[in-house]
C-alpha cells in the first residue's frame, strides 16, 4: 500500500496567508475555520485543491471565498476546482459527524 503525498504545509500556508488557518486534517480532508468550506486533495492531479462550499453559505459568498484564495493557490503553482457543496450532520448520541457531499 502506498501512502499518496499531500502537500498539507502548501495548503496551511495558503490558507494563512488568506486570513484563515487549518482547523481539522483527516485523510485527505481539511477543514477549515468556520467551516465554510473544505479542501480536499486531489490523488489525481498533485497540484490541484478541490473545494467544496458549506450548503449553509450563499453562492456570493462562496465565489467571495474562492477569489480570496486563488491568489495564493496560484502563487505556489496550484490550482482550486470548486467541486460541490457539503453539509455536516451530527450522529444521533454521538460526537461524531457525517459529511454529506453534493458535487456539482
Amino acid at each position: 500500500m502506498t501512502i499518496p503525498f499531500r502537500p498539507l504545509s502548501e495548503v496551511k500556508m495558503i490558507l494563512e496567508d488568506a486570513g484563515t488557518d487549518i482547523s481539522y486534517a483527516f485523510d485527505d480532508l481539511i477543514f477549515v475555520e468556520h467551516t465554510a468550506y473544505l479542501i480536499q486533495f486531489d490523488d489525481e492531479n498533485k497540484s490541484n485543491l478541490k473545494i467544496y462550499f458549506n450548503t449553509e453559505i450563499g453562492d456570493a459568498q462562496a465565489e467571495a471565498e474562492k477569489k480570496k484564495l486563488l491568489p495564493y493557490v496560484e502563487k505556489r503553482k496550484m490550482s482550486l476546482t470548486p467541486c460541490g457543496k457539503f453539509t455536516l450532520k451530527q450522529k444521533e448520541d454521538s460526537e461524531e459527524i457525517d459529511i454529506l457531499f453534493f458535487p456539482s
